[in-house]
């Protein structure tokens, strides 16, 4: 029974890190685009990191200086773009959870979104009225 115990309990540690991401709340800081005749149309952003909320994979260079890839071609993009256009304006906050794989290729400065929200705004807004 203490076997299966300490099986279970190291598969479950195997599974956690294995599915790890950028977990990054802050404000929107800066905005770049690019549009090109090549396809190389983009859109990347930086935060204002809330340090004591976020956590960074390893392979991260320096996580206050890591710039977000938004996927134009995602059907979400324009909500995406919405949220990171009102967090830029108003400097609502956001959470920005990264891609699990962002490690493969070693060390990085940029990451790509998997998942963007609000963080609070109903209170941020209330706040400012």
């Amino acid at each position: 029974m203490r076997v299966k115990s300490l099986v279970l309990g190291a598969l479950s540690l195997l599974s956690v890190s294995a599915n790890a991401a950028n977990d990054v709340y802050g404000t929107v800081s800066e905005l770049i685009t690019r549009s090109g005749d090549n396809g190389d149309t983009s859109l990347y952003f930086r935060l204002n990191v809330t340090s004591e909320n976020s956590s960074f994979e390893s392979c991260v260079v320096d996580g206050n200086t890591l710039t977000w890839a938004l996927d134009l071609s995602s059907p979400v993009a324009t909500f995406q773009y919405d949220i990171i256009k009102k967090s830029f304006v108003d400097q609502l906050p956001v959470r920005i959870i990264g891609y699990d794989n962002v490690c493969d290729n070693g060390n990085t400065d940029s990451d790509k979104i998997f998942e963007l929200s609000p963080w609070s705004w109903h209170a941020q807004i209330e706040e400012k009225e």
